[in-house]
């Protein structure tokens, strides 16, 4: 069975080089040149997160971004990690399922994982995305996901691809503030406290979607007294989205400098890859939070900081 390994943006920016001028940058093509035969053989799969294309899609060079694009969906092959709330959803289902006994199907092989390139940031449903996509068009896009995503990154519309980082932007900014305010009203408190003030605000945050889905197992929670104290304080421990976020979001405000909104994405990457990656490349700052954490350990993910080290 491959291996799933998780590529950070600036990995992706060094295989590009090495796509772009294998003779002025012969490190980065041998590291290219090594991944892919790696890819075809079957011994790794690359997936991408949500991180990944907007960071590509972001990108307003069109040769730079088609550069990064074919390498992307080459190695990728169009398969990306699910957005949070889907693997919330299934983590926290068989989480309680298991710990109240309650009987439910085994998930299938890699259901984190998905070929249609959108679902890195949620789930498609009419109901979800406000709009429907015609059957025909999924059906397209499941043909040949690398050519799909590679037709998304290097042909989308420009007004509509500026328009979306600005949003993105402008909803990153108020994140910050929210975040800001939050650290202003624990700063100088121990770590111990932290976690657990932002344990407790995970489950008020989350509180109505935690009722969902214990009614969808078929208990009759509609209050916190319903759930008890014990099982609310293991939720935020034993399920790994919400335990990757806290242990990442306390260090992170624990540092000497604001949060910026390349932070909020390397954190989402972190909270959706980290639990189901054998291996992650990424920036040394939230690697090294990360075994700070002792994540690497609690998910048997190997952590590294350079492509040329895989």
């Amino acid at each position: 069975m491959a291996r799933l390994v998780y590529l950070d943006q600036n990995a992706w920016i060094v295989l590009a080089k090495g796509a772009w001028d294998k003779e002025r940058y012969k490190d980065e093509h041998a590291a290219l040149t090594r991944i892919v035969g790696m890819v075809r053989t079957g011994s790794i799969a690359v997936p991408l997160s949500f991180s990944n294309i907007y960071e590509t899609s972001k990108i307003n060079d069109p040769s730079r971004r088609l550069n990064i694009a074919q390498v992307q969906s080459l190695i990728s092959g169009g398969t990306v990690f699910r957005g949070r709330r889907r693997i919330l959803t299934e983590t926290l289902a068989g989480y309680l399922a298991k710990k109240l006994g309650i009987l439910q199907p085994d998930p299938i092989d890699h259901w984190f994982l998905s070929d249609l390139w959108f679902e890195g940031a949620g789930d498609y449903s009419p109901q979800n995305y406000g709009f429907e996509i015609a059957a025909s068009v999924i059906a397209y896009i499941r043909e040949d996901p690398a050519h799909a995503l590679l037709d998304y990154l290097a042909s989308a519309d420009d007004n509509v691809r500026q328009e979306t980082v600005r949003r993105y932007s402008a909803s990153s900014a108020e994140l910050i503030e929210r975040i800001e305010a939050r650290r202003a009203l624990v700063s100088g408190q121990p770590l111990a406290i932290r976690k657990r003030a932002y344990g407790a605000r995970l489950i008020i945050d989350e509180f109505d979607f935690i009722l969902a889905i214990a009614r969808s197992l078929g208990l009759k929670w509609s209050m916190a007294i319903d759930i008890g104290s014990s099982l609310v304080r293991s939720i935020v421990v034993d399920v790994p989205v919400l335990n990757t976020e806290r242990e990442l979001v306390v260090r992170l405000e624990d540092q000497d400098r604001a949060v910026s909104e390349n932070d909020l994405r390397d954190m989402m990457a972190f909270i959706t890859v980290l639990p189901f990656a054998d291996v992650m490349i990424a920036e040394k700052q939230f690697v090294n939070l990360t075994r700070q954490a002792r994540l690497d350990e609690r998910y048997g993910t190997i952590l590294l900081t350079s492509i040329h080290d895989l």
